[in-house]
């Protein structure tokens, strides 16, 4: 099995919704693809009399890349949020969309509309869109799922890097508004999105753009995490920077996971660790709950002494690349500690977990345990271990002990081939 990998790069000049289109079009789609979207706008908008896509080469700054270009006969002052969702998810079921990429469409529209709706305090069938009411932007979103769809890259694990907005000012239907322009600010922020000026005046990514990018991304990170590289697209924007090429540029590889370890998952983690001995256990306990409120994946405490051989606690815990700083305050505020060490790893995991309710005989009697079921890529199972609560509930029932129940659980289990 292969697992894909997609970083798409938007810290150069920043996206729009047509440069990611063209980045994915430049991996290999044939244009001709779109004709089932053109003519799926075309029936089902109103207002769209003729809509053409036209895909071509050009250079920005010395580097080759794909624009498109929509042109678009229309007739439309403004087009509600509530239509414009209605118009994604027709055209998404004209063209045959697959349920998880109809899903992507219609989510990332709604993405566009809820920040419309929360920068102007209205509600979606109230906000009314300009710029974004255009049939362009459904080209442009339900054209990127068509890609995806067609490089086989829907189940990809998507990363973005930090994203280039731009600075300056930019003239809306409402006036005039510092980059970013408030939709797409309030975009990156409901998506955790790592954004920075970046190099050019005027906005570099649009609302579009940065629906796309956090309807598709897991996580955004500071570097291109670790692949095999197998493809480089690029997608052009309209202006030509002189000196800085306007360009998205998506890369594809595999998954290390594939070619290192068979059957198990890579990623990167970030570890977290400080060092305390003027905090009591109570405190120490405390901190841990916290830590796993804000986003810990594991946390561990080993007694160790200090100077003067004052007995403390090491604490280390982790966590993804995006919860590290909730981590680090958290371990300040509540441990009053002076420093903290940070740093990332790699790791390999095991990549399918699933709770299976199981019906196993214990004494002579049937009883429901929550298992949990681990598998590799390869489909095979890792390991299988009943779940806690599952076995204190049937331990309380039957009043026996936790351990001869834990015990008798995993007998069945393997009796029944889910050992």
């Amino acid at each position: 099995m292969t697992s894909k990998v997609v970083v798409i790069d938007p810290s150069i000049s920043g996206v729009s919704g047509d440069m990611m289109l063209a980045s994915l079009i430049d991996l290999g789609v044939d244009a001709k693809l779109f004709e089932s979207l053109r003519k799926a706008i075309i029936r089902n908008v109103d207002g769209v009399e003729n809509i053409e896509i036209v895909v071509e080469d050009v250079v920005r700054s010395g580097i080759r890349a794909k624009a498109v270009d929509v042109k678009i006969s229309e007739r439309f002052d403004e087009r509600s949020g509530l239509e414009m969702i209605r118009y994604a998810e027709a055209v998404a079921d004209e063209v045959n969309l697959s349920s998880k990429m109809k899903k992507f469409v219609v989510d990332t529209m709604k993405i566009l509309v809820d920040a419309e709706s929360k920068v102007h305090g209205k509600t979606a069938e109230d906000t009314h869109l300009h710029e974004l009411g255009s049939a362009d932007t459904i080209v442009d979103i339900v054209g990127v799922a068509m890609a995806l769809e067609f490089l086989g890259l829907v189940d990809a694990t998507f990363y973005s890097l930090p994203v280039a907005v731009g600075k300056g000012y930019v003239k809306t239907d409402h006036g005039l508004y510092s980059v970013p322009a408030p939709a797409t600010l309030e975009i990156l922020r409901r998506g955790e999105a790592i954004f920075f000026t970046g190099h050019a005046e005027g906005e570099l990514t649009t609302p579009t753009g940065a629906a796309i990018i956090c309807s598709l991304a897991k996580s955004f990170v500071d570097s291109i995490p670790v692949m095999k590289l197998t493809q480089i697209g690029y997608g052009a924007g309209k202006k030509d920077f002189g000196n800085k090429p306007n360009v998205v540029r998506v890369l594809v590889g595999n998954n290390i996971d594939n070619s290192n370890v068979d059957g198990l998952e890579h990623e990167r983690i970030v570890v977290v660790e400080t060092d305390v001995d003027d905090v009591s256990g109570e405190v120490v306990g405390y901190t841990v709950e916290r830590l796993f409120e804000v986003g810990a994946k594991d946390v561990s405490i080993v007694p160790i002494y200090m100077k003067k051989n004052r007995p403390g606690y090491s604490i280390r815990v982790l966590t993804d690349e995006m919860s590290y700083s909730d981590i680090v305050k958290t371990l300040v505020r509540e441990l009053g500690t002076l420093g903290v060490r940070m740093y990332v790893v790699n790791r390999f995991k095991v990549p399918y977990r699933e709770i299976r309710r199981i019906a196993v005989d214990i004494d002579g009697s049937k009883h429901l345990v929550d298992v949990k079921i681990s598998k590799d890529f390869n489909g095979n199972i890792v390991n299988t271990k009943p779940e806690y609560e599952s076995v204190k509930k049937i331990a309380k029932d039957l009043n026996k002990a936790y351990r001869s129940v834990a015990n008798a659980v995993l007998r069945s289990l393997n009796e029944i081939g889910e050992g």
